[in-house]
């Protein structure tokens, strides 16, 4: 199967993840099979996956007109086996318990197409353990979204320990996301917590060491990460900050600037420890600035420009400039 072979899909469960999937992709046009878990869920789904379309309208990015008809392409049902047995790609976004999961997977394996792929948008459990019990574990990922789905493009992908066959499985699911302007990240490893939430663990425990430490308030907190790092962040991420901070020398003078004035003790095999690595993740941020277009940066120069003319327009936003 191809990415463009994915023509309806399921979505497993009508909570907040769930309702905002299918929000996503009855605006990309797909028919959704989505999976009550009793039929007295279906007016509050509605309601809810409504709302979020409507959410768009408001901000200019689709007409009112449009919404009937996409929600004409929701199919609500309360029947797990019709929900996932004309589809080819499975989302499950049910309750955060393992065993629930497994079992929940135990009977997509009785009714859903063998090449049907299954992604769980589970937030911290293992696909590994999760597919533990499936007969057809090499058509299973992880695909972890970021809330809300609508909205936000990361879904960071992973495969079961061990599973080489999955491995084509999360290509096609990351060929499709990228139809749908997601931006899918493929982790070579099966990791609780993925890259970005421990990113946020790492942040949200430092902001409480601050907090409880009297340092300073939460609106403190807040300020300084959506007025300082977060703005440059949600542009070009940690590393290319990193790389235009250090100026002609990149993230490599950055790191060895920074290293060198922290070594506690700066030997010669400290120093050419560091070395190694600035070398390291230098050569990491040129392979990525080569996968960049030019237009979102490919050098210092343009990846500047870029960074300056979408910093300006979120300072815009919040009335900062």
């Amino acid at each position: 199967m191809e990415a463009k072979n994915i023509k309806k899909i399921a979505v497993l469960g009508a909570g907040v993840i769930g309702t905002s999937w299918v929000a996503n992709f009855i605006w990309k046009g797909y028919p959704v099979n989505l999976w009550l878990y009793s039929a007295d869920e279906e007016k509050t789904a509605k309601q809810v996956i409504q709302g979020h379309l409507e959410g768009l309208v408001l901000n200019g990015i689709l007409g009112e007109e449009e919404i009937p008809k996409m929600m004409k392409l929701i199919n609500f049902t309360a029947s797990l086996e019709i929900a996932v047995k004309d589809v080819q790609l499975i989302i499950e976004a049910i309750i955060e318990d393992l065993t629930i999961k497994q079992k929940c997977l135990a009977e997509i394996d009785k009714y859903a197409d063998t090449e049907a792929i299954y992604a769980s948008s589970t937030s911290y459990k293992l696909i590994s353990d999760i597919t533990k019990f499936s007969q057809f574990s090499k058509r299973c990922i992880g695909a972890h979204p970021y809330n809300p789905p609508h909205l936000i493009p990361l879904v960071e992908i992973t495969i079961p320990e061990g599973e080489s066959g999955s491995k084509k499985t999360a290509k096609i699911a990351a060929d499709f996301f990228e139809l749908i302007n997601k931006v899918p990240v493929i982790l070579k490893k099966d990791v609780s917590g993925f890259i970005a939430n421990q990113i946020q663990s790492a942040v949200s425990t430092k902001c409480g060491e601050l907090l409880v430490n009297g340092v300073c308030t939460a609106e403190d907190i807040d300020k300084a990460v959506s007025f300082g790092p977060g703005l440059r962040w949600a542009i070009v991420g940690p590393y290319l900050v990193a790389q235009l901070g250090g100026g002609e020398g990149g993230i490599k003078g950055l790191t060895l600037h920074i290293g060198k004035a922290n070594l506690e003790d700066p030997n010669e095999q400290a120093i050419k420890e560091l070395e190694q690595y600035a070398d390291f993740i230098q050569g990491e941020v040129d392979k990525e600035m080569a996968n960049r277009p030019p237009e979102f940066g490919n050098d210092n120069k343009s990846l500047r420009e870029f960074r300056d003319k979408v910093l300006i327009k979120l300072l815009k936003a919040h009335k900062k400039i």
